[in-house]
This record gives C-alpha cells, structure tokens and sequence, in this order.
C-alpha cells in the first residue's frame, strides 16, 4: 500500500525550526524570569543569548508558515470552521473516555485545530509584548500597556498559555497513532 503524504517538505522544515524555537522559548524566558525556579541555564547572560536566537528563529518561521499557509491554502485544514465545532463534543467524549466511538478526521482532529489556532493567536502578542520587554524602540507599547510590569505579566501569562498548547499538541502526537508521528519527520503516514 502506497504511504499517504500527510505534510510537504516545507511544512515540515518550518515545524522543526518552530518546534525547537518555541520550547527553547519557553524555557530561556522562565529562567530570565526566575532563576531560581527554573534553573536550567549556567547564567542570565547564556539564557538571554539563547533566547534571542530563539526568538528570531520563532518569529522567522511564525512568518514564514503564515505565508506558506495562505500561499498553498493549507490554512483551512487548521483553522477551526462551523464543522470543527459541530464535532467537538463528540471528540472530547472520545478523548475523555466518556465513548469508544473514535471518529477519523481529514487531517487534524478538534483539539489539534484549536491548539494550533491558539499557537497562531498568543505569538504574535507574545512577541509584541517579548519587543516591548527587550528593546526602547517599543518603549511606546510598553506605556500604553501600562508600563513594564504589566507587559511582563502579560508575557507570562501568554508564556503559560503556550506551555499547556505544546503539552496537549505533544499529547496528540503521542497518542494518535505511530504513522501520523512518523509523518512529521518524514512527511507520510
């Protein structure tokens, strides 16, 4: 049987520069937050390095899937629409191990489309509020959020958001089977 193709070569070179940008994100930014907590770099200095790369690496391929999103349409297969939420109770019955009636989406399930939305929602307020923090050129935005603490907040909170969305995307991953896992690194399934 001939392997389905499930994702092109683009997307799946721009999932692998935004996986790793997004995680290293995430965890440079809680240890600039507290060090203490999330001790996970050698000093500040290693973890603001980390975390510019990172986050110009984020917001290149942020940039760079939108594009390709609108350029080869594939945005309707991840945007939720009127039949996403049509089936969501039924999904969640599934997921939830509330009905042993497992039903087969064109690509992405329920979850995964809103997961992914929410991806394409908190970045770029995570990096508006991410310049605010890290550059004078965006000192305006910073006052007309009410100043540094609050942009910092914000930061924190959209941070949070993004570590339950890598969570239950990696949940997905991890739990629908071995040949959509397989097809993120090879493209078919």
């Amino acid at each position: 049987m001939k392997a389905k193709q499930r994702h092109t070569r683009t997307a799946i070179i721009l999932h692998w520069i935004y996986a790793p940008a997004v995680i290293t994100s995430i965890l440079s930014g809680f240890y600039i937050h507290n060090p203490s907590r999330f001790n996970v770099f050698h000093t500040m200095d290693s973890a603001k390095k980390v975390h510019a790369v990172s986050q110009y690496a984020l917001i290149f391929s942020f940039l760079a899937r939108i594009v390709y999103g609108f350029k080869d349409k594939n945005y309707r297969e991840i945007i939720p629409n009127r039949k996403t939420w049509l089936s969501f109770p039924g999904f969640l019955k599934y997921e939830f191990f509330l009905s042993n009636k497992k039903v087969t989406y064109p690509k992405y399930n329920p979850g995964q489309k809103l997961l992914i939305t929410n991806f394409a929602l908190v970045i770029p307020i995570q990096i508006i509020t991410g310049l605010a923090l890290y550059s004078k050129k965006f000192e305006g935005t910073a006052k007309a959020a009410g100043g540094l603490n609050p942009v910092r907040l914000s930061h924190y909170v959209l941070s949070l958001m993004l570590v339950y969305s890598v969570s239950g995307h990696l949940y997905f991953a991890f739990t629908h089977g071995f040949k959509k896992l397989k097809s993120i690194f090879t493209g078919y399934e």
